[in-house]
């Protein structure tokens, strides 16, 4: 992007996401809503259950991106490390955070099950995280510095993401413009070309197949909504000429 914004990482954390077993649907609802709120999602992995590789991703994406963003591994299983691993990486204890087991307390109080130790081990956190609120299962989130850390199970990520908008508040918008053109990608590479760098806006080229129509779709994205309407009389006035 040639404009300054704000951008995040997402690490999507299990082995069932890798194996094939469970199949990832945080990714797009997370990119949607990044993209509506000024945030570009600039990078995605997927990743093991394997401690060395969590902090290894986070030691790496915390100084590079503006916001860290992950999804998995804070169950009351033993498999569930996202947290230790966290904590590891930025070279602070795990401990009880007292905000997170009262939510806890209450969660399981209501559905008079047993508040054990396996299920107690959901309200541990680097020392320092604030949390994010699960309304629906009583095991919260939670954010420390610039990484935010949530559930694998995409119900609950669709309820508490809503927080970390509301706590990242972008002052950016991006506009977007769609066209279509029944030309090949190969013979507009140059217009496009031009017009991204001429009004200093992303454009891109995505060949579709509908029915029996072959096309393309250029999309053209900047927080500069003018920008966005120049570039794309300028792209549509050159297309002519092709």
């Amino acid at each position: 992007m040639s404009f300054k914004t704000k951008t995040a990482a997402l690490i999507v954390i299990g082995n069932e996401i890798l194996t094939g077993r469970t199949q990832d649907k945080n990714v797009n609802y997370i990119a949607k809503q990044l993209f509506i709120n000024g945030i570009l999602l600039n990078y995605v992995c997927i990743i093991p259950d394997k401690k060395d590789i969590i902090i290894d991703s986070i030691k790496f994406m915390k100084n590079n991106y503006d916001f860290i963003i992950t999804t998995g591994g804070i169950g009351p299983t033993h498999d569930d490390i996202t947290s230790e691993s966290i904590a590891k990486a930025l070279d602070l204890n795990l401990e009880i955070n007292n905000l997170a087991l009262r939510e806890l307390e209450k969660y399981y109080q209501k559905t008079k099950l047993p508040l054990n130790e396996y299920r107690k081990k959901m309200a541990f956190m680097p020392v320092g995280s604030k949390i994010i609120k699960n309304k629906i299962s009583g095991a919260p989130g939670y954010f420390i510095e610039n990484i935010y850390v949530f559930p694998g199970i995409p119900k609950l990520v669709l309820k508490m993401f809503k927080q970390f908008l509301n706590l990242t508040k972008s002052k950016s918008k991006f506009y977007k413009k769609s066209l279509i053109t029944y030309k090949f990608e190969s013979e507009i590479v140059d217009i496009l070309q031009q017009a991204e760098i001429k009004f200093k806006i992303k454009v891109g080229s995505y060949p579709k197949i509908d029915e029996d129509n072959r096309y393309v779709e250029i999309v053209l994205v900047s927080i500069n909504r003018e920008k966005i309407l120049k570039a794309a009389n300028y792209i549509k006035k050159n297309l002519l000429n092709v």
